[in-house]
């Protein structure tokens, strides 16, 4: 009984190099690397459990079958003798099966992982305390399989740490901001997105002459390492700081910096005025307004001001009340009742032109106050944020939204889609479904199941059958013959029409959505897609670098810089294309179609032990990918078939199987 309590706080900590801890703290010694690299491999495996022939196969894949199986028996004889002697019972084998008892440990990478979704920034905090170093540092056994295994992880787990560093650095205070972005640079010197950042952060705390030096640091580096100038977005925001006369650097720290405008937009929430006067709705106007505040908070991409007054029609860019914050954007709402009905009317206006972005009315009862308030947060914030993309995207959303119900999947459906996970996109498809059930002729609801149809099977999430993207393609058809001018709808019927390589259908798609919206990033970025696989290369290019300098830093700016690298590496520009496709990888991880042109790319430059290790990333997300079916299949075919046939040798040298 004693031993069993131990087991329940096993603690495997893989972060900064390896180590297992019983109950008492004290580090277990294990002998040789192998058996602790079977527990750690365990650790991370579903279930905690993997096949007697993957285990021989990963860590001898040199010897025959015989030899590596004899191997595999002995290490697990030693690892258990080991752990026996330390009064660990860790290890089980049912038939063909060893596996790790999942009740017995605690994970380090498990409690990492599983925190990145905190809510708060203590629960942020807990989660990156787990990020004690590189997963498995140092940790190198000489085997191909294990060692690819450990690369991809590491790389996969560093991206999430960095991002997450991120994030929690826009959360706290900028002093605080700053000390974080500096350790992600230090984890990643190459990294623009955090010299952005922390630019950002120096402006707000009036530090100008820093954010300036950090731009000049960010583009040595990146020309250093890799030949590149920086980024448009970067570039941008230190026009914006050029631009500043001396007297703005004097005024007060409240007032907003150039780069909130420039970059991330600003948000005010005002106070909800109660319209009947009753002091229980004041309680439930206030509480109302702070949960919103605090749900938008928690939105990175926006920067979240405390409540101001009503913008004035000065002509100015937001509101001029000295000691106040500015912001671009003011939400405001009212409350009202019946009974013990309640209504809430809920609006975001542009301070700067005075005109409203969105507006939408709630109705629920008092009884469930609380439970009311709650969906009206979380509908206010998927509203607003996707309303203030398209705002930043100069797109005007022409399809009509439908009932408050299909509104409300649809919106919730395209936030799983824009967190383009193989997860998140399963979980928009099934909202999307709901919605088109409800609302079987809202064009909305069926042109956004079409997109997470189209790019689920881009991910990897949906199986590429005739009957998914031939699905797709109805959808947004159907959507586009409803609202024939809606240039959202022609761009995912073009998304959907070159999945099926429809490819010059495609391209007569995005030309109309182009002619409907010349400053909409999304028809720029997937034409150039379609005209590199065409094998119109500059033009390709042209049309990349046009929705980049469009549409400003997004949750889709690495689609866009994947159209980059299609056309890139079809002109034979390799080095570049491996330069793009570093950043495409490193902004989503997930999409195996870019981390299939940085395995090209790298081994088109020459790169191998890099190509190598783009190709252990894409099988451990799609172990059956090969060279059979990943052209088409997850990545399209370029039309001119010298294109092809370079792609797959490259992918054939890089690594990826026959078959």
């Amino acid at each position: 009984m004693q031993n069993e309590d131990k087991d329940e706080t096993n603690r495997i900590s893989l972060f900064g190099g390896f180590r297992i801890e019983n109950a008492m703290a004290d580090s277990l010694r294990l002998t040789g690397k192998r058996g602790p690299a079977i527990i750690a491999y365990l650790s991370r495996s579903p279930g905690m459990a993997a096949t007697r022939e993957r285990l021989a196969d990963l860590f001898w894949s040199d010897s025959d079958s015989e030899h590596s199986r004899n191997s595999l028996r002995q290490t697990l004889s030693i690892l258990r003798r080991d752990l026996s002697r330390a009064g660990v019972n860790l290890i089980h084998s049912r038939g063909e099966s060893i596996g790790l008892t999942p009740d017995a440990v605690r994970v380090d990478v498990d409690e990492f992982e599983a925190g990145l979704t905190a809510r708060s920034v203590p629960e942020l905090e807990k989660a990156l305390a787990n990020y004690n170093g590189p997963f498995l540092d140092g940790f190198y056994l000489g085997s191909d399989g294990f060692d690819g295994w450990v690369t991809s992880e590491r790389d996969r787990l560093l991206s999430r740490a960095l991002e997450a560093f991120e994030k929690l650095a826009r959360l706290v205070d900028t002093e605080t901001g700053i000390i974080l972005v500096d350790r992600v640079l230090v984890m990643e010197p190459t990294r623009e997105e955090a010299y952005r950042l922390k630019m950002e952060l120096l402006l707000a705390s009036g530090q100008r002459d820093r954010a300036i030096r950090t731009y000049e640091v960010c583009r040595s580096m990146l020309k250093k390492e890799f030949g590149v100038e920086v980024g448009p977005e970067t570039r941008a925001l230190w026009q914006s700081m050029l631009s500043t006369d001396t007297a703005s650097n004097t005024q007060s720290a409240n007032t907003v910096p150039a780069n909130q405008r420039h970059g991330r937009p600003s948000i005010s929430v005002a106070d909800f005025i109660n319209l009947t006067g009753k002091q229980g709705d004041d309680f439930f106007s206030k509480g109302l307004m702070q949960d919103i505040t605090t749900a938008l908070s928690e939105v990175a991409d926006y920067v979240v001001l405390s409540a101001q007054p009503p913008a004035e029609k000065s002509g100015a860019e937001g509101t001029k009340i000295p000691g106040t914050l500015r912001a671009r954007y003011v939400l405001s709402g009212s409350v009202q009742r019946s009974g013990n009905g309640l209504r809430v009317n809920i609006q975001l206006v542009d301070a700067a032109g005075g005109h409203n972005v969105w507006a939408q009315k709630f109705d629920g009862q008092s009884e469930n106050a609380l439970e009311f308030q709650d969906r009206i947060a979380q509908s206010v914030v998927l509203a607003v944020i996707l309303d203030l993309q398209l705002t930043n995207w100069k797109v005007r959303d022409k399809s009509p939204p439908g009932p408050p119900e299909v509104r409300r999947l649809v919106n919730e459906a395209l936030m799983k889609y824009f967190e383009m996970t193989r997860d998140s996109l399963l979980i928009g498809l099934e909202l999307a479904e709901k919605a088109v059930s409800i609302g079987a002729d809202n064009a909305r609801a069926k042109r956004t199941l079409s997109i997470i149809i189209s790019m689920g099977v881009a991910f990897g999430s949906l199986p590429r059958e005739p009957g998914q993207i031939e699905r797709a393609v109805e959808l947004a058809a159907a959507a586009v013959r409803a609202v024939p001018d809606d240039e959202i709808a022609r761009c995912i019927l073009s998304f959907a029409l070159e999945s099926c390589g429809r490819i010059d259908e495609a391209i007569a798609e995005c030309q109309h959505a182009i002619s409907l919206n010349p400053s909409y990033p999304t028809g720029h970025g997937d034409i150039s897609m379609l005209l590199a696989l065409r094998g119109e290369v500059n033009e390709a290019v042209r049309e990349a670098n046009e929705a980049i300098r469009l549409g400003t830093h997004d949750v889709i700016d690495f689609w866009r810089h994947h159209g980059l690298v299609v056309a890139l590496f079809a002109g034979g520009d390799d080095r570049r294309a491996l330069e793009v496709a570093r950043r495409v990888v490193r902004t989503k991880p997930g999409f195996v179609r870019g981390a299939l042109y940085w395995a090209a790319s790298a081994s088109a430059t020459g790169n191998n032990e890099e190509a190598s290790r783009a190709i252990h990333h894409c099988l451990s997300q799609l172990p059956h990918l090969n060279l059979g079916n990943v052209c088409p299949g997850f990545v399209p075919r370029y039309v001119k078939d010298h294109h092809h046939a370079r792609f797959l040798e490259m992918l054939s040298r890089a690594g990826l199987p026959a078959s």
